[in-house]
């Protein structure tokens, strides 16, 4: 096309330095956006802590959004003092909570109907006879929940946190239905393929820890938490013979490589698994 019939410069500089101001305001409205999205998490958030009246958590929050904050506080004062009333509120209220902590938990403990065991000593307790740990922080406001295979959560100790991390922990290690036979036959049909893998004879010691890593590797949602459960009922109830033979487990002094079966109090670490001819 011919210089004569182009567009005049004057109007591709005015359309473009429009462009360039709407990129400005589309940036500076999504920075906007973005701000005010942090704001409405926030404030979910501590909406949905003042319900459950969970001072530890409110306290954690406010802490960790500080910057968020000072945002709030230059557009609105009302807000601000109501944060700031807020704050001291949970401070009181925490006081009271680490002061009666223990009580508080074993009030909730029973009302949530939790298996809190009768061992514990504060600052650590445990449920479902040893199986999960709690173990509270007051100095840092914050509550460890574990089991037999290591850390599950960490969060501001508030009673109801505690009972709701616990009840759901509980709902799902030993919530499932138990089937010993087909239990029995997914710990055979593992045992045979990793024999047969690495040419070994049907009867052999396998280290406990092979089985649940191959089922990790093969079940969609594998837990070894769940299967220690399972496992544990298995040698409490049985069936413990399948294809004429005896399924047998060693015990070993190694914590680390052995797993700690549960209710079942001086049988130790179990190591190794076998399944023995029976004869």
């Amino acid at each position: 096309m011919s210089s004569a019939n182009s567009f005049p410069e004057s109007m591709i500089n005015i359309i473009g330095e429009q462009v360039a101001k709407e990129l400005q305001q589309m940036r500076k409205i999504e920075a906007q956006l973005a701000e005010a999205r942090k704001r409405h998490q926030f404030l979910s958030e501590l909406n949905t802590f003042l319900k459950k009246d969970w001072p530890q958590h409110i306290l954690a929050l406010l802490n960790k959004e500080s910057q968020t904050i000072k945002t709030i506080d230059a557009d609105n004062q009302a807000l601000k003092e109501t944060l700031d009333s807020i704050r001291s509120s949970a401070v009181e209220k925490v006081a009271v909570l680490q002061r009666r902590f223990p009580a508080f938990l074993d009030e909730a403990c029973k009302a949530g109907n939790l298996p809190l065991d009768r061992e514990s000593r504060d600052p650590q307790y445990t449920f479902a006879k040893g199986f999960f740990t709690l173990l509270i922080d007051y100095q840092k406001g914050r509550a460890r929940l574990s089991d037999y295979e290591g850390r599950l959560h960490e969060f501001p100790s508030d009673i109801g946190a505690v009972v709701e991390h616990v009840q759901s922990e509980y709902k799902r290690v030993f919530g499932k239905i138990f089937d010993g036979q087909k239990f029995l036959k997914k710990l055979r049909t593992h045992y045979l393929a990793i024999i047969k893998k690495e040419g070994l004879a049907d009867g052999s010691e396998l280290p406990i820890r092979r089985i649940t890593t191959r089922l990790g590797k093969n079940e969609k949602g594998f837990r070894t938490d769940e299967f220690i459960v399972q496992l544990s009922r298995l040698v409490a109830e049985g069936p413990v013979e399948i294809d004429n033979r005896r399924v047998d487990l060693q015990q070993t002094k190694d914590s680390q490589q052995g797993i700690y079966l549960h209710g079942l109090a001086g049988r130790g670490y179990i190591g190794y698994i076998m399944f023995k001819e029976v004869k």
